[in-house]
């Protein structure tokens, strides 16, 4: 009989979560009907029925499901099929452990998929959170994307009072001072990667990092006239201008755009910038492929589109894999210096900061305010020197001081 599987999106996806259903167990389904919602590290994908027959459910809404393994079968109608253990959602349990979710966490109905079934949009965290603290998430308002309710909408609804479901006491310490208790958390399954990665890349990547500041006046003035001159246009932010130019800076040092693996070192096929994007519930950096090629004004809208795409966990793998080069911005928050861990795919990333008004001397010795920018670049030292990456910062430098450069 066919078999429905959890496909793997991506090199590094291990599991996915079974979101929902979209059609009911014992239906009938054609070749090419959307079955089911999966949710990976990355993003939400939908499920399509390779075969035509009746859908035999085998594993149910909010179960975590490794790779390869069965979720459906599709064949002759039968009364009963008979169900294929999966790894289940549950809090404080181990991973090991196999069975259905637990009753104390469905999914819960707010919107209809057309089968006369339905699912609220929440994220496997913000479930993971209200099932800890007694909550009935069908209660909570959902501020993240379409509605969906994120950890942020959880925790905030905790505040009110009289939305417990069950409240189960914690037995007091025998302590002589009071102190705070703690309910853990689970991870989702974009943070779980996100660990793994983060633990990979600092144990056996031997960072090095250098700092640049750079005068940002002429890179302001230019996108002010790039986004007045025709209101039509969509408009090019100033991050867009950074990976231009790094862009351009990695094709002049292309000793910096490349990774190691297996002793040996992989030059980039190609300059693929990626964008660290932020989500309530981890990081992901969708792609930008042939970055140095592209034209500013389309390079932007490439990047905006992207941006939207991961915020709304639409990425497909093509989006997200390939970089070999990475530009992590935080100068929205007001950050004047960090530093940012590297992918374990590629060789360098480079950490932007805020634009900050400083006063500066000036070629003639005179003082004047500027708007000024701290960068800094991390490097694997087994793929590069130090002077590799200064040569880029050099080069990242002058493209953005003289910022006509990015419109070559």
């Amino acid at each position: 009989m066919p078999e429905v599987i959890m496909p793997k999106m991506g090199d590094a996806m291990e599991e996915g979560t079974l979101l929902q259903w979209f059609k009911a167990d014992g239906e009938m389904v054609k070749s090419g009907d959307v079955i089911a919602e999966i949710e990976t590290d990355k993003s939400n994908v939908e499920i399509e029925a390779e075969d035509a027959g009746v859908l035999h459910i085998q594993a149910q809404p909010g179960a975590i499901v490794a790779v390869g393994k069965i979720i459906a079968l599709i064949g002759e109608d039968m009364k009963t099929a008979a169900p294929i253990p999966v790894q289940a959602e549950k809090a404080n349990e181990s991973p090991a452990e196999y069975g259905t979710p637990t009753p104390t966490a469905p999914l819960q109905i707010r919107s209809n998929n057309g089968n006369g079934t339905s699912r609220l949009k929440a994220s496997p965290l913000a479930r993971s959170v209200a099932r800890q603290r007694g909550l009935d998430i069908a209660q909570i308002t959902g501020t993240g994307p379409s509605g969906r309710i994120i950890e942020a909408d959880v925790l905030a609804f905790t505040a009110t009072p009289a939305t417990a479901v069950v409240a189960c006491p914690l037995p007091t310490p025998k302590i002589t001072s009071p102190v705070p208790t703690t309910v853990p958390t689970d991870l989702s399954a974009m943070r779980k990667v996100i660990a793994k990665r983060m633990v990979e890349s600092k144990t056996t990547i031997p960072h090095f990092y250098l700092t640049s500041e750079i005068d940002m006046t002429e890179a302001m003035s230019l996108r002010e006239k790039l986004n007045s001159y025709d209101e039509t246009l969509a408009k090019i932010s100033l991050n867009d201008m950074v990976v231009k130019a790094s862009a351009k800076a990695l094709a002049k040092v292309p000793a910096a755009n490349a990774m190691f693996k297996d002793d040996k070192i992989y030059p980039g096929a190609g300059i693929h910038v990626g964008i660290a994007v932020a989500l309530d519930d981890g990081l992901i950096v969708p792609v930008v492929r042939d970055a140095d090629s592209l034209p500013l004004r389309k390079l932007s809208e490439v990047g905006k589109v992207l941006i939207k795409k991961a915020r709304d966990k639409k990425l497909q793998p093509a989006d997200y894999s390939g970089g070999t080069f990475t530009v992590s911005n935080l100068g929205p928050f007001d950050i004047e210096n960090f530093i940012a861990i590297i992918d374990p795919s590629q060789g360098a990333i480079l950490a932007v900061a805020s634009i900050q008004k400083k006063a500066v001397v000036l070629s003639d010795d005179s003082i004047a305010v500027r708007p000024r920018m701290n960068v800094t670049f991390s490097g694997d030292h087994r793929v590069m020197d130090g002077a590799t990456g200064a040569k880029f910062l050099q080069e990242l430098k002058r493209l953005l001081q003289n910022p006509l450069s990015l419109l070559e």
